[in-house]
């Protein structure tokens, strides 16, 4: 998937050590609709100081990377933030079309990170890897938060279900638009032309506007 890079510019600490990637998703009822992921990013842009974390995910399946990963983000308590290689924020959304794409995107990243930092693909485990806010707050203090189990279960999705997504990959598609190739295409997912070939059953390299690629 696309990562859009609008980083802040900020001076980040070293990590301690790589232990995990934190999932979190915003908290704000009050901001659902079809800007929320752009309000969301505009306010922590403005107040980074209060807390920031590498990534927000919204808006109908767009990743915006806004703080540099494997480098301390503020967003999940002073016991998590030093372990943290990279935190991933889910905004808000009333309308069910966007929140299917959001959730894609949202464990595609989180698996991509977690590859991306060598820790396990796994949630909320003893070990490393991926892990909820909710369970820094229970497993290790410092924190209080519940997220994101709450906002997920509205829409159906319960932490067993979530764990479940995020040790089997989800699969996405993309809707091939005028200009796109498989190269340029491979680029902005992180895979390779060969891959996408497979997973689409592609003998050839060519692909027509409005066709829907599998991406995993």
């Amino acid at each position: 998937m696309k990562i859009d890079k609008q980083l802040l510019g900020i001076k980040q600490l070293p990590l301690a050590s790589k232990r995990y990637i934190i999932a979190h998703e915003s908290g704000n009822p009050n901001n659902v609709g079809p800007n929320s992921l752009n309000n969301e990013l505009q306010y922590m842009k403005s107040n980074w100081q209060n807390a920031y974390v590498s990534h927000w995910v919204g808006g109908g399946g767009r990743i915006v990377q806004i703080a540099q990963t494997g480098l301390v983000q503020w967003g999940a308590g002073p016991r998590a933030n030093p372990y943290a290689y990279a935190q991933v924020e889910l905004a808000r959304t009333n309308d069910k079309a966007t929140f299917k794409k959001d959730y894609a995107a949202y464990v595609w990243l989180l698996r991509f990170l977690a590859d991306q930092a060598g820790l396990p693909k796994t949630l909320n485990t003893s070990g490393d890897g991926i892990k909820t806010h909710h369970w820094v707050s229970q497993q290790l203090g410092g924190t209080d938060h519940t997220d994101p189990d709450d906002y997920l279960k509205s829409w159906g999705i319960s932490m067993v279900q979530f764990k479940k997504d995020i040790q089997a990959v989800l699969p996405y598609q993309h809707q091939v638009v005028k200009g796109d190739t498989l190269w340029g295409l491979s680029r902005t997912y992180h895979t390779t032309v060969s891959e996408l070939k497979r997973l689409n059953h592609l003998k050839t390299d060519l692909i027509i506007i409005g066709q829907k690629l599998t991406i995993k």
